[in-house]
């Protein structure tokens, strides 16, 4: 049973909008929260310097993460995992399994782009749904997916979009799973706007949203107040550092100001995406900053 998040009670909520975020906070481990309404999570690619280098195994990450972090909550990159194991059910069982041991737990598994193209969707469709197997194997309740919107016309996008999402979100819905999109993959999809009014005309259980700060575009304060109705989980995007320890491409107090006064109740996920600092100091630098944002 996944500890912060309950698949079928969140499913059954999640069917208003309104009710997202108290589905996370009633499954949230008390123990673990950043405050009432919050707890910290970390995204397997922060530390993809440490994978590709070979001094850290793949399956000892969510031991990692709680030793190294004192996280909990962990979001899965399917590029941080051996090609060969992807479809391993033996492997995927005994990272779910050392999670487990760890106290952790794998709340999101990070799959790749669904091209919403009439000429493309059904391919990049099909890789997604892969992805909804390994989730539902590594028993992570939420796949964070990319919106490739074709074209530049807003209200063709939704359409498109739409048209490609429902069968997908059918499918999640049916393996107890929920979709997140998170913005990037073509210039609509860059738009919080964008991303919200697809997920308002889909209206699904299993379709909802993931603000990530470094990837929407224009203004990063309106994008991410656009997608919090809808928002299911947030990716705390940091690149860099002041001599302050704060974020220069966007002010983290304003963010979680934001995040705070909205009814978002949940997971904040720390991405690591930066080169001035290590894996290891960059995540310590990214959990005080949103730590300190949060007060």
């Amino acid at each position: 049973m996944n500890k912060f998040l309950n698949r079928r009670s969140f499913l059954e909520s999640a069917s208003k909008t309104a009710l997202i975020s108290s589905a996370f906070s009633v499954s949230l481990d008390a123990k673990h929260h950043t405050n009432k309404r919050f707890t910290l999570g970390l995204s397997q690619y922060s530390i993809r310097a440490l994978l590709r280098n070979g001094s850290l195994d793949p399956l000892d990450f969510p031991k990692f993460t709680f030793d190294e972090f004192g996280i909990k909550a962990i979001d899965l990159w399917e590029g941080g995992l051996p090609k060969d194991k992807l479809d391993d059910s033996k492997y995927l069982a005994t990272m779910r399994k050392k999670a487990d041991q760890a106290g952790t737990d794998l709340f999101l598994l990070m799959s790749g782009a669904l091209d919403a193209s009439k000429e493309k969707r059904e391919a990049s469709a099909k890789r997604i749904k892969a992805s909804f197997n390994r989730a539902v194997q590594l028993g992570a309740p939420l796949v964070r997916i990319f919106l490739k919107a074709p074209g530049s016309d807003p209200a063709k996008g939704i359409d498109a979009s739409v048209e490609a999402l429902k069968p997908l979100a059918d499918e999640a819905g049916k393996k107890k799973l929920i979709i997140a999109i998170e913005p990037g993959a073509s210039a609509l999809s860059q738009k919080g706007a964008f991303l919200s009014q697809v997920a308002t005309k889909l209206n699904h259980p299993a379709l909802k949203l993931m603000p990530d700060f470094g990837k929407l575009k224009d203004n990063v304060y309106e994008g991410t107040k656009a997608m919090l109705p809808h928002t299911v989980t947030v990716s705390c995007k940091m690149h860099s550092f002041d001599k302050a320890g704060n974020q220069p491409d966007f002010d983290y107090p304003r963010l979680m100001g934001m995040i705070k006064k909205s009814d978002y109740k949940g997971i904040l996920a720390i991405e690591w995406e930066g080169s001035a600092l290590e894996p290891i100091p960059g995540v310590k630098a990214s959990k005080k900053l949103i730590e300190k944002s949060l007060v």
